[in-house]
């Protein structure tokens, strides 16, 4: 199985951050284990909204992983767990690096080499075919996003060691609520950094239709200025109605942009009511010959795998699932982007 659509923040396990963040002397908020481990178990009836989630959680993981130790240790141990636990053989890593530089104290490329360092080592030892994405934000500066596309294009020549690709992406992730994809001015500078990182070779994936804050009008937005070969989430085109329902479908059929689906991240972050309307969803996909992956999105931060994915979406789907789990391993071995 391959996950396509799995944060550094959110899949660390808990009791490898706190060996960090006492290993490295932090000062924080918490005096022991229990209390550091409850506060990053997310739960759904405590988390607000998809914003709450990213505030909440996303800034602690990335505090502890804010230094080239912490960050190789933190992306071996993703793949280490991943394969272990649901025997996961290909993996593509994101995260943000501009958030991991301590206010300027370390360097993006230190991070950069120190997480591809931990994946090839976790590549090497496990057999795990993995890469690296890294994630724009909409909390940042345009600035601050040229400079992460500026690194993601010198880092992309590491080229496969030992199963690991080096940097083979990039996303576009942080608070929807602020609509920003509404706004033509921003959406053209983002399109120009995706286009310099095409033109260098990096594939182009996009956290959009997550929930209301972009909407289906985000994803047409990001459809038409971006051209992203993947989306993240994309699940708000189930609430598309007439003419913008059928313009969006065409585009997602015609370009074969695959929908990265990630089930428990967004029932705990109250973007979906259910597990049922992710079933229809992703069964209607199918019949359309849209393609679509399952993946985890933030395992250790809402106590799943890739397994459990899987079988919660299959709990939904009407009939025999099996075709539709193959459906969906083939539509993630044709849309990744890495290589063996």
């Amino acid at each position: 199985m391959h996950d396509l659509h799995i944060h550094l923040g959110g899949a660390v396990p808990s009791a490898v951050l706190w060996e960090i963040l006492c290993d490295n002397g932090l000062r924080t908020r918490y005096h022991d284990f229990t209390t550091f481990h409850q506060s990053l178990t997310a739960k759904t009836s405590e988390v607000k909204s998809l914003d709450d989630f990213l505030s909440r959680y996303f800034r602690v993981t990335e505090e502890i992983q804010s230094s080239p130790s912490a960050a190789s240790v933190s992306a071996y141990q993703v793949v280490a767990k991943a394969h272990r636990r649901a025997q996961v053989d290909g993996l593509e890593l994101r995260f943000n690096p501009y958030k991991r530089v301590r206010g300027g104290l370390h360097t993006m490329d230190a991070i950069i080499l120190a997480v591809i360092q931990g994946l090839e080592r976790a590549s090497l030892h496990y057999g795990v075919t993995t890469g690296i994405i890294l994630s724009l934000g909409r909390d940042l500066s345009i600035e601050a996003n040229w400079q992460i596309i500026e690194a993601a294009i010198k880092w992309r020549s590491r080229g496969a060691i030992n199963r690991a690709n080096g940097v083979v992406g990039i996303d576009m992730a942080g608070p929807e609520s602020s609509a920003l994809e509404l706004d033509a001015d921003w959406m053209k500078e983002i399109a120009a950094m995706m286009n310099q990182a095409r033109a260098a070779g990096l594939k182009i994936t996009y956290h959009v239709g997550e929930s209301e804050g972009t909407g289906p009008e985000g994803i047409l937005r990001v459809l038409e200025t971006v051209r992203p070969h993947r989306i993240g989430h994309g699940i708000e085109l189930r609430r598309a109605e007439g003419s913008l329902r059928d313009v969006l479908l065409a585009l997602l059929y015609r370009d074969q942009v695959c929908l990265e689906i990630c089930p428990t991240v967004n029932r705990v972050t109250q973007v979906i009511p259910d597990f049922t309307c992710l079933g229809s969803f992703t069964q209607d996909l199918a019949r359309r010959d849209i393609p679509f992956c399952i993946n985890t999105d933030n395992p250790y931060l809402v106590h799943t795998n890739l397994k459990k994915e899987h079988e919660l979406i299959a709990a939904e789907w009407e009939g025999d699932a099996e075709p539709l789990l193959a459906l969906s391993h083939d539509c993630a071995l044709r849309h990744r982007f890495i290589s063996e």
